[in-house]
């Protein structure tokens, strides 16, 4: 089994094979040796190595530091320097295309094993690395809550899209920048700051915070080591707007059904206190309230009266229109009507009536009451 496949840049033929067989014979699968950069950066996609040797020195318009930044930029192949020139010019050119080895010529074995090793190990590690940020990147994303990660100086490590959306920056410029410039933006608050700066307990620290346009709830989390040292900070902001509005409207809802119940009941201690009878009904004409003169007048307790129609309460011989289709339209009348009752004895009681509607709703009531006195 092939311990992997490389690529051989080298302009000298010799050299090439030579380069070519070692690498056989340590197990590795060389299908091709190239001389120039143009075949290099052609052959690297087309053969996918896993490595590739590259002389600086090459054939044509490209030298072999170009085509390995290339390569690294187009496929991300890790590219190992071979060149017969140590000096430090040479060297430090070559280190501006990341590459993860450096073979002097005449080659030893011995280097040549190692520096291939050593790179497959690297290359292999920076992939790991590669997946594990993807992976936290991935989980990050996977929550429309804003979350970062910074070290001990505020260092941003890793973030997700709703934070740096919120911060009002791509993700990738907020990298490795410090946290505390957001202040001055609004990308953080100076609550959340300060909390930073004091959170090193194993406990997450949660806070509201109004940031004038919205709510959010912000968690920290302090990432200790096994001695209790703090060397990472989490922070975590959940918006939380829609919940502190539906708050208020409830909030402001229930003030107001307080002053109506208060309302309500000066409104039914002053009926209770009538000489006439009082009926409340809700908009279809069934009863809700009764106060205590009905009680008294018709032999109904109000637990009684309540549900009934109001029209239940009329005489055979009563004319004045109450069923229950009258309810379905306006009604408003200030003028005193002749209503035939009958109390709960079925005895007739010739009464005056004047109804009105109360509590409307879109214009149309919620709610009637009824003032009934006894004809003398």
């Amino acid at each position: 089994m092939s311990k992997g496949k490389i690529l051989v840049v080298e302009d000298e033929f010799v050299t090439g094979s030579e380069i070519q067989a070692r690498l056989l014979e340590m197990g590795y699968d060389v299908p091709e040796v190239v001389d120039n950069g143009e075949d290099a950066i052609e052959k690297t996609g087309e053969l996918n190595p896993d490595i590739v040797v590259m002389d600086i020195t090459l054939k044509g318009k490209m030298n072999g530091i170009e085509a390995a930044g290339q390569i690294r930029a187009r496929y991300g192949t890790p590219v190992v320097f071979l060149t017969a020139h140590s000096d430090d010019a040479t060297v430090n050119l070559a280190m501006h295309s990341e590459p993860f080895g450096y073979l002097i010529k005449p080659l030893d074995e011995r280097a040549l094993r190692t520096t291939i090793q050593m790179a497959m190990y690297k290359h292999a590690m920076d992939e790991k690395v590669r997946q594990s940020e993807e992976t936290i990147r991935g989980l990050l994303n996977a929550t429309e809550d804003e979350t970062v990660l910074v070290d001990n100086e505020g260092k941003i490590l890793a973030l997700n899209d709703a934070f740096a959306h919120s911060a009002g920056r791509p993700a990738a410029d907020l990298l490795n920048t410090v946290l505390y410039e957001l202040i001055k933006t609004g990308g953080i608050t100076m609550k959340t700051a300060d909390a930073m700066q004091k959170t090193d307990a194993p406990l997450p620290v949660s806070f509201e915070e109004d940031t004038h346009d919205r709510w959010v709830e912000t968690t920290i989390y302090s990432i200790n080591d096994n001695r209790g040292n703090r060397q990472q900070v989490a922070i975590f902001r959940h918006d939380i707007t829609a919940i502190k509005r539906a708050e208020h409207e409830l909030k402001t809802a229930n003030e107001q059904l307080e002053k109506e119940k208060q309302r309500l009941a000066l409104f039914a201690a002053a009926l209770d206190n009538m000489s006439d009878c009082a009926i409340i009904t809700d908009g279809l004409g069934y009863i809700i309230y009764v106060n205590v003169m009905f009680e008294k007048k018709f032999a109904l307790t109000s637990e009684g009266a309540k549900g009934k129609h109001v029209s239940e309460l009329a005489h055979a011989e009563n004319r004045y229109p109450l069923s229950k289709d009258e309810f379905i339209h306006y009604r408003d009348s200030d003028n005193i009507a002749v209503f035939v009752a009958k109390n709960a004895y079925g005895v007739k009681m010739p009464m005056t009536l004047k109804s009105k509607p109360i509590l409307l709703e879109n214009n149309h009531p919620r709610n009637f009451v009824f003032v009934l006195r006894e004809k003398t």
